[in-house]
């Protein structure tokens, strides 16, 4: 039997996500044919999501724009909720770049990238920001034509499905340092998670490395954090000045990032043009060719003619294709920059091993190895006997349900309660009172912040300066982390740090066993606040913030 949802019939499934499932289907008068999005029960039941999606339908009829699918109906049933929209004939980006296998030529992605960011720039004049925008997202038709979906789904993080824990956890990789920590989201997120989708089309791969035991909040902490690696690194046809948009599309801090979606389109565009002149009959080739004529254009661009071989050859380098015309020039660069640059230390200058043999070269390095290994643990050592005489770590996880003066904190276990704190509260991981024995209470900012003090008497929370100190001492250092690290793996000593895991600002539990976050005495701005978080597996101490909501353990250091 035919499936209907009012009007319509349902041809057949074309797709599902997070929220919900999407059909083709007709209607049954016009023969109109389109794709529905049916939300899934469990959102389109909850009260509070249903009145907010209901909400946006006077918002989403402001969209009218040739780069964003166009919302045309909404359909509210007593157990269901579903968004009529129009039907896109193409596929998403992310399949397009998955079947690029490796980067997509810039002469190919800048066109279909230019129109990304006039969708976005559409929307944000009518106020609106996609807060979710990755590849999957976003459609590219038959005509080459760019389609942005996802718009003014109702975003429920913490309650999202997903059917592949991998797919899940990449779309993580798009969000901006502002939405990892919890910030308000405007509409600089939507420019970051841009920059991150353009650098992922000229690379063909993601900024960091996804590991399968990576947890979500260590991806968040690496994009709040880690610095992206240079796109020219993983692709060296990739010119300087596109380089350049995208590492100030990706800056960690909103203000530093390029402005607006305009001024990125202008950067653009502006660079596009610049390459257009200098490789003209290449690109021209290139720009007009629909998918069913790849082939053609790979063919027809590499197909030079004797004229424009030599127009090539002028830019100083012989080269048969654009793509060995830049690896050509930055080969250039390389061999240039090597002439110029001095021997390093430990570094053999010119003639240094003439005459050696291989194994006395071997030996010399092995000794050189050991040699340098043994003075950074004699460093080591120094430095943290030295600090560990002026600062002494409280040796458990604070563990208390009262602040100094006596009064209560409560403990809060509902998550919606949780998301909702503005005043001190505590937790045990997962809501356990068995992990509160080994691991302590986690505790929300707001706790750690009260005048009626949570520490002990004659200990106080870390500033931001004492774990920058702690810091500095750990990073890059193996012997340190031992020191700081598990108790059940490598402490010898009694170590203070135990892998209590945390939870996020909506009531998540993440990392037990895995990372310890503590809260640290100083402020970010008026919604968040600095901590200091232990990533044993990479041997680093790192110095994020996050919002006041987050329950994190809470390391005392003594008065002196």
């Amino acid at each position: 039997m035919t499936q209907k949802i009012q009007s319509y019939e349902l041809i057949e499934r074309v797709g599902i996500g997070g929220m919900g499932e999407v059909w083709k289907a007709r209607h049954i008068i016009s023969n109109e044919i389109v794709a529905i999005k049916s939300i899934f029960s469990e959102f389109s039941n909850d009260a509070a999501f249903r009145h907010r999606f209901l909400q946006q339908t006077t918002t989403l009829e402001k969209l009218n724009h040739k780069n964003i699918v166009r919302i045309t109906e909404f359909i509210e049933e007593p157990a269901a909720l579903h968004l009529v929209m129009e039907l896109i004939e193409g596929q998403t980006l992310d399949k397009l770049i998955g079947e690029e296998i490796g980067p997509i030529p810039f002469e190919k992605a800048l066109p279909l990238f230019i129109q990304i960011l006039e969708g976005i720039s559409y929307a944000h004049k009518q106020r609106i920001v996609h807060r979710d925008l990755k590849p999957g997202k976003i459609f590219v038709t038959t005509e080459n034509i760019i389609k942005i979906t996802g718009y003014g789904v109702v975003r429920n993080e913490g309650r999202v499905k997903s059917s592949q824990t991998g797919t899940k956890k990449k779309t993580l990789f798009y969000k901006s340092p502002q939405q990892a920590r919890g910030e308000r989201v405007d509409e600089q997120c939507d420019i970051y998670s841009a920059g991150i989708i353009l650098y992922e089309m000229l690379t063909g791969k993601l900024p960091f490395e996804m590991s399968g035991t990576m947890s979500d909040f260590t991806l968040m902490n690496k994009i709040i954090i880690e610095k992206l690696k240079d796109p020219r690194e993983l692709n060296s046809d990739i010119p300087e000045g596109l380089a350049n948009i995208i590492v100030n599309a990706t800056k960690k801090e909103k203000s530093e990032r390029i402005k607006s979606a305009d001024v990125f389109i202008s950067l653009l565009k502006t660079e596009k043009e610049g390459l257009e002149k200098k490789f003209p009959a290449a690109i021209e080739k290139v720009k007009h060719l629909s998918k069913a004529n790849e082939d053609i254009a790979q063919n027809a661009t590499e197909a030079f003619d004797e004229e424009k071989q030599q127009q090539l050859e002028n830019f100083g380098v012989k080269a048969n294709s654009i793509k060995e015309l830049l690896k050509g020039r930055l080969r250039q660069k390389e061999i240039k920059a090597t002439r110029k640059r001095e021997p390093s230390i430990g570094e053999p200058s010119k003639g240094q091993w003439k005459g050696g043999s291989p194994k006395k070269k071997k030996i010399v390095v092995i000794l050189s190895s050991f040699l340098w290994m043994a003075l950074a643990a004699a460093t080591f050592l120094i430095l943290y006997s030295n600090k560990t005489e002026d600062t002494q770590w409280f040796k458990e996880n604070l563990n208390v349900d009262h602040y100094r003066n006596g009064d209560s904190i409560p403990e809060v276990q509902d998550p919606d309660k949780w998301a909702k704190l503005k005043t001190g509260a505590w937790c045990y991981y997962d809501n356990d009172p068995e992990n509160g024995k080994k691991f302590g209470k986690l505790y929300n900012w707001y706790a750690v912040n009260d005048p009626r003090g949570i520490a002990p008497a004659g200990w106080h929370l870390p500033a931001l300066d004492d774990f920058a100190e702690l810091a500095e001492t750990v990073n890059g250092n193996g012997d340190a982390m031992k020191v700081l690290g598990h108790r059940s793996v490598d402490n010898t000593n009694e170590s203070p740090a135990i892998f209590a895991g945390a939870r996020d600002s909506i009531g998540y539990f993440f990392d037990l066993n895995y990372v310890p976050y503590y809260w640290s005495s100083t402020e970010h701005g008026t919604t968040a606040a600095y901590c200091m978080v232990l990533l044993y597996h990479d041997r680093t101490g790192t110095l994020p913030h996050h919002g006041k909501r987050y329950g994190f353990s809470v390391w005392c250091i003594k008065d002196n």
